[in-house]
Order: structure tokens, then sequence, then C-alpha cells
């Protein structure tokens, strides 16, 4: 019991004494009504009592030899297979029968396998062949291993047997599993004109009496009379004026008079009259005007008044009993409504009295009785509701008066529109097996019967649905021959070819009209077989890497009758634009698929063309590469955010540091230049009061110390100019215009220094801010050294160490206390230290009382 995941016994009651082979199960099958029958190595039949949980004896069955093998029926019997015993049957009330025992076909006495199929039929596997009994007629037909023979069973050991969906038999044996079509062929060759040897038929007809005509190439005139088996053959005798005129017959016609019309190769028209023994001869005579128009006859055909028409290689004839000659219609050249062309291959009259004529090369003609005149219908490419061929070989009109014209090369045309001359064309991409349609015949059910170069085809004007049949269904042959067909009163066929006649009732042709399930049978990478870690026919998702750029997949339609039938279609949701016509194809190869997620689907159609329109899915995802992938999209798009972010705070930056630097402008033009000019403003209107008050001295004093603010002024704005000028961003300018501006200060007040930058200093560049602060804190050191230090000798130098730069201003002067207040009451110390913080350096100041002064100021680049 799977739902509790254990076993659960069953068995006869005990008994004494006891016999091992009671409860040995040999064979176990289920009735129609749900019951539970075994059969036991002790040869007892048993049914299960669920209410006792026992197998309890059928007391009808004597114990015999052990039971084989069990098949229940529909009306609750068991076929009973012993294996020393031979076959039984066992009814749902009543003794059990033995069955076959004294049938030289039986199935003999060691019974291997039993099964009922559909048809309910018993198939037995024995030890000598596989045995079909029929028991409506109570009989056995036996199929045995023939050596040899490629398709006789592959061993007479037979120990299963079973029947598909599709009703196809397989038989398991020692020799192997092999199929089997328990029916007989519906196609059935005609005695004594199938076959190479005989040759082609090109024409047949039944007489009223219902014996068969046809019209060989080699073997003249040949009748078949099917209720007696009487054969008789009519052939050319040079010396006997009365016999036929050449053996190469190519129309054959039973007129309403009963008498027969034979037209040959290139001999003429001959008659045959009812209960005569010689042909009358009809030959083209040119001196005669109411001769056939040629000897080469290609089709007779009786239309519903009774007149005879005959088509030849030279024009139309109608036959005219009261002058025993025909009146011709040929082609007139320059006149269109004369028959467009004289090789005529069919006529057939319409239910409304129009006569058409099929002919080689000149298309469809339409001759109208009322006015004499024929109207054409041509191919013309460049209308695809022409006619599809110019070359027509037959034409029917069915049960509603639809007609079709067979063409060589054009496939089946429909006659949709005679007026206007629209057609609709059914070709090999619509099912046709071929495009070369020799006969047309409709049966009971209103199908169409079309023969071509490659077999039968049946197609259903109201669903558009072809059948082919062809040798694999059991045909003798595949190629059909233009004129040989016909349909008798009693709904047979018939139907001429290149190596005989073959004849079937449309009725007994069986189709197979179950969709077969399709698997997917294999997958490769770049055309190696790839194990998966479950079958490719149950699953459902692969996964692929982007190098997997090549694979393939394999499937197969589950329909073993004939299965070199089965036609594919497949499609690749979200590549394939629509479906793929794969054939018989069983391969679908993709490459390089972008990355995403596809669904692969796949159908069939079994040996008929019945197509099984879900058929089998498989989801296929392609991986991206890794900068493909989301998580690589995400941090990307992060990073991007980030350096947008990064260039936001950047120009942010900028802009403050430009508006510092304005600020800083603003201030400095406010502090130094504003109160220089105020100063010099008030000097020099004090100075003008004095020259005035004729106070010279007082006048030149202030005179000179306007000039002094003039030059501290310009020098302040050219400070400023250079500091805001991007070209002297390097260091070299700096260190240039800090060697020009020590050389100006030392040497105005005879100081003799040394001014030394290391080379590595003038590859650097500093900041607006930076370079600015870093000379004036510079300028600041040199003015205190040249105003206050009272030295001989100073020592400026420059050095880049540990990304640090590095400014030494040393003097042998006075030195000071730095604890005491600055000398001359400014803030010099104070703004240096100040300038020195603005860079993030560091200022030290190392001095004392008459031991000079040393200034270090360390800045981080």
């Amino acid at each position: 019991m799977p739902t509790k995941n254990h076993f659960q016994r069953f068995a006869h009651a005990a008994t004494f004494p006891e016999n091992l082979r009671r409860n040995s199960v040999r064979a176990i099958t289920q009735s129609a009504a749900g019951g539970l029958w075994v059969g036991t190595g002790e040869g007892r039949i048993s049914q299960l009592n669920p209410g006792t949980g026992h197998l309890e004896a059928d007391p009808r069955w004597a114990a015999t030899s052990a039971i084989t093998t069990l098949q229940p029926d529909a009306q609750g019997g068991l076929w009973v297979g012993t294996e020393t015993d031979g076959l039984w049957y066992l009814p749902a009330t009543g003794n059990r029968q033995r069955v076959g025992q004294h049938s030289a076909q039986g199935p003999g006495e060691a019974i291997r396998a039993l099964f009922l199929d559909q048809q309910q039929h018993v198939w037995i596997g024995t030890n000598k062949g596989l045995v079909r009994y029929q028991p409506g007629p109570k009989t056995f037909t036996s199929y045995q291993h023939q050596r040899g023979v490629a398709h006789s069973l592959p061993d007479n050991v037979v120990l299963s047997v079973f029947q598909d969906r599709s009703g196809l038999l397989w038989t398991g044996t020692e020799g192997g599993i092999s199929s089997f079509e328990a029916r007989p062929s519906a196609f059935l060759a005609y005695p004594g004109l199938a076959g190479n040897p005989n040759g082609p038929v090109w024409a047949v007809a039944e007489d009223a009496s219902g014996v068969v005509w046809v019209g060989t190439e080699r073997m003249g005139l040949v009748s078949y009379n099917p209720a007696t088996g009487q054969r008789r053959q009519f052939r050319h005798d040079p010396r006997n004026p009365g016999s036929l005129s050449e053996d190469f017959v190519r129309a054959v016609c039973v007129d309403r008079q009963g008498r027969l019309w034979v037209g040959t190769q290139s001999q003429g028209l001959d008659c045959l009259e009812p209960g005569a023994s010689r042909f009358v001869h009809y030959r083209h005579n040119p001196a005669v005007k109411t001769s056939i128009s040629e000897d080469f006859i290609r089709t007779i055909y009786e239309d519903p008044g009774g007149r005879l028409w005959v088509g030849t290689e030279g024009g139309l004839n109608r036959f005219e009993p009261t002058q025993n000659g025909f009146i011709t219609f040929r082609n007139v050249p320059n006149d269109s409504h004369s028959l467009s062309n004289n090789f005529v291959r069919v006529v057939h009259q319409d239910r409304t009295g129009f006569i058409w004529v099929g002919t080689g090369g000149g298309g469809l003609c339409r001759y109208n009785p009322a006015t004499g005149q024929f109207s054409a219908f041509h191919t013309d490419d460049r209308n695809p509701r022409s006619l599809s061929s110019n070359f027509v070989r037959s034409i029917l009109e069915d049960h509603r008066g639809q007609l079709w014209v067979g063409t060589e090369g054009g496939g089946l045309c429909r006659v949709d529109d005679a007026g206007r001359g629209v057609f609709t064309t059914f070709r090999e991409p619509q099912g046709l097996p071929n495009d070369v349609v020799y006969g047309i015949l409709e049966d009971a059910r209103h199908h169409l019967w079309l023969s071509t170069n490659k077999g039968l085809a049946r197609f259903t004007p109201a669903s558009g649905q072809f059948y082919t049949f062809d040798t694999r269904d059991g045909l003798p042959f595949d190629e059909f021959n233009a004129g040989g067909y016909y349909a008798s009163p009693t709904g047979r066929m018939y139907f001429g070819g290149v190596e005989g006649l073959v004849s079937f009732n449309p009725a007994a042709v069986l189709t197979n009209s179950v969709p077969p399930p399709v698997v997917l049978t294999g997958f490769r990478k770049f055309n190696q077989l790839v194990e998966l870690d479950t079958s490719i026919s149950v699953r459902r998702r692969i996964v692929l890497a982007p190098s997997d750029y090549f694979f393939s997949l394999e499937f197969a339609a589950l329909n073993f009758r004939l299965p070199e039938k089965n036609r594919y279609a497949y499609r690749l949701e979200n590549f394939d634009p629509g479906w793929v016509q794969a054939g018989t194809k069983r391969e679908a190869t993709y490459t390089n698929l972008d990355p995403g997620t596809y669904t692969f689907r796949v159908r069939a159609t079994n040996n008929d063309g019945i197509w099984n329109a879900r058929g089998t899915a498989l989801t296929i995802v392609v991986q991206p590469h890794w900068y493909g992938t989301w998580w690589f999209r995400i941090l990307v798009s992060w990073v991007l955010f980030g350096l947008l972010f990064l260039a936001y705070r950047l120009r942010v930056r900028q802009l403050l540091a430009l508006e510092r630097v304005r600020h800083n402008i603003a201030r400095d033009l406010h502090d130094d230049m504003g109160s220089t000019l105020s100063s010099i403003s008030i000097l020099s209107q004090i100075a003008r009061t004095h020259q005035h008050n004729q106070r010279t001295e007082q006048a030149t004093a202030l005179l000179d110390q306007i000039g002094d603010s003039s030059r501290r002024m310009l020098d302040a704005m050219d400070d400023i100019v250079w500091t805001i000028n991007p070209a002297h961003d390097s260091m070299e300018d700096v260190v240039a215009r800090m060697r020009s501006f020590a050389s100006d200060v030392l040497e105005a007040r005879g100081i003799d220094f040394t001014f030394r930058a290391d080379p590595s200093v003038t590859g650097l560049r500093l900041n607006m801010r930076a370079r600015r602060e870093f000379f004036l804190l510079f300028k600041e050191a040199v003015n205190n050294l040249a105003k206050y230090a009272q030295c001989n000798q100073a020592a400026i130098s420059l050095t880049y160490e540990h990304h640090r730069l590095l400014l030494t201003v040393q003097d042998d002067g006075v030195g000071f206390d730095p604890s005491a207040p600055a000398q001359g009451g400014g803030n010099g110390l104070t703004n240096m230290r100040s300038r020195a913080a603005a860079m993030k350096g560091a200022l030290d100041i190392q001095t004392a009382p008459g031991q000079g002064t040393v200034l270090r100021l360390s800045v981080p680049l």
C-alpha cells in the first residue's frame, strides 16, 4: 500500500496438508467488474475476497497444469492459458470450455501469453509462434518465424503480447520485440495484373455484369470476372483483322448499350459489340471527313446523354451513330473560341451541360453546346487564383456539383468561379504527396481519392485534410498512370499504375486517428550528447551557461505504425517567429541565443497526418555573462551613482572654493586696498593743508608716507594677482617668486643669504589657496628677518620629504624671546601660525635672545 509504505499479503486459507504451489501466483488480472483473479502453480484459478482477505478458488475449475496467463473479456469471462493443457475459456456463469484442442491451427498445449485486442480477437503466445483466435467463426490463424523473411516473427517462442493505442500489436519473443499489423491491407493487387512482368495499366472500366476490363501497355485488353474468377485476354493478331488493333491500350469505356470502346496508343479506336468476338476498327482517314481525327487515342467518355466523346492527339471527337462517324473539334489558329490545344487528355460534362476538356499544354477548356464555342483557362504566374498548370489530367464533379481538376505539376484545383476563371489550388505544402494528379474519384462518404506519382491521397473537402497512402500502407506500388482510374457502382475503386492495377473498398481503408504523444529524446551541446540528472523526456527546465551557445534538441513521436511517416513542427518561443515545419527531421539546432528565458515546443503527426497539437515543451534558460548579470548591473549602477555623486561633490567643492577665493579677494581688497586708500586720502588732505599753510617739512613727510603706502598697496595687489593666476600653480613659479622677493628685501638691507631648493620641489603643484598662504607666510618671515633680526647671514631652503614640503628660514641675528610681546606691536607670528593651520601644516620657530632664529614650516602634499 503506497500510502502506508508497506505490503499486505493475500493467500489461500490454510489447509492440511499444505501444498507449496497453492500460493505460487503465476498470473494476475482484473476483470471488467473490478474483481482480482490469480492463477497459481497448483493449477487453480482464484478470486480475491476483499472481506476476508483470502484467495478463494473457483469451484468450476479443476486443478490441471500450472496457470501461465489470464485475460478477462467484457462479458466477465476469463481466457486461461496453461503450461501443458492448452487454452481454456471460463465464462461468467457455466462450466469451463476447452478451445482449439482438435484444431490443426490451434495454439497447442503450452500457452505463454494471452491478449484480447480491440476487435475482441484472442492473441495467443506459444512456443510455436503467435496464434490469433476469432471467437465468432472459431478460426485460428498462425504466424511463425520464417528464415530469411525480414518481416516475420523474430522467434517462435512468444512471451508477451500487447496492443498500443493506435491498434498496432507488439510481441515479445526470445528473439526480441516486434510490431505486427494485425489487420490485412485494404489495397489489393488485381489478380494477374500486378507486378513488373505484366507491366503498366492505363485504363480500367466495369460493365453491367461486374466484369472488369483493363487496358495494359503490353498485354492488350484483359477482362476479369470477380464472381467466377474467369479471366480473358484480347491481343493484337496480325493474321486476324477482327483482333485488337494494338496491345498498347490507353482508354476503355463501356457505354450504356453494352458496347466496349477501346482506344489504342497509335492504332485508332476499336469497338466490341455485346456478344461479338471481333472488334470494329475506326481509323483516321484524311480523305473521309467524318473519320476520327487521329489514331493516337487518349480518352473515351460517354456523357449523361449517351454521346461518346473521344480525345486524341489531334483534337476532340464526338461520335455520331447515325453517320457512324465523328464530328471533330480542333484548335484553329487565331480563333480564341476554338479548342485551345489538340492534345486532349480528359473530357467531362457537368450537370449544367457544359463540356469540360483537359488538354496537354493548352489548359482547361469549356465547350458550350448552345453556342458551339470554347472558352479557355490558362496558367497565369501573376495570378495565384488562376489554373495551376496547363497540363490537365483528370476532371471530377462531386456530389455538390463542385468541379475538381487534377493537373500534371500543379496539384489539385477547385473551380470556384468558372465565369471569371477563379481556382483554388492544393499542392504538396497543403498535404498532397505529389503535385501530379492523374485521377480523381469520389467515394460514398464524399472523400476525394487522388492517384499521383507518390501513392494515393484521400482528401476531405469539408476539412481540407489529406491522408496519404503508399507502399508502406500496403499499396503494391506508388506510381500511377494517367487515365487508369474508375469507380464502380458498388463503390469499389480501381487505379492503374506502372506495375499493374490496385482495387479497394474505400470504407475498408482505415486511418490512424490517434494523435501521437511527443517526447524529447536527447540534448546535445556542440554535437555531444549531454547526460542529465533526470531523463530529458521528463525534464521541464534546462539552464545553459553563456559558453553553451550551440545546442540541439532531439524529439520523437510515439507512433510506431509507419513511424517513418511521422512529421514534426517545432518552435522556440521568444526566438522563432512561427512554427518551423521540420518534415521527418527529429532535431532542432540553435546557436548564439541572447540571455533570457525561452520555451521550446514541439508537436508531431502520426503516419496519417493527425497532429498532436499540444505536443511537449521545455523551458530553456540562457544565463548571461558575469557582466550581464543582475547583480553586476546593480553594482555598476551604484558605482555610476557614486561617481556622479562624487562629481557633484567635487563640483560643489570647486564652487565653494571659488566662492572662498572670491571672498578672500574681496576681503584682501577691502582690508588692504581699502584701508590703504583711505589713509592715502586722509594724508593727502592733511598734506594739502600743510602746503597752504607753508609748512613744507610736514607736507613732505606726509607725501613720503603716502608713497610708502602706495608701494605697499601695489605689492599687495601684485600678490593678489599673482595668487589667482593659474599659470603660477607650479612650485617652480613659487620658488622663483620667493627667490626674487628674498633678493629684493635682504640685499636692500645688506644681508648675505643663500636660497636652496631641491630639484624635486620644482615638480610639485599647490592649489591657489595653499600657494597664497605659503608665499605670504614666507614673505612675513623674510620681512621679520629683515626688520628685526639684525643679522649678517641668512639661509633659506626648500625640500620635499615623505610627501611633505619643508621650508626653512635661518639667520644669525639677535633672536628674540617667543614669550615676550612682539616687536613693533604687530601680529606677525600669529598670522604665520594661522596661515600654517590653513594649509594643515606645522610651524616651528626655534630662537632665543642672542642665538639667532630658525623657522621651519612643514606642509603635507
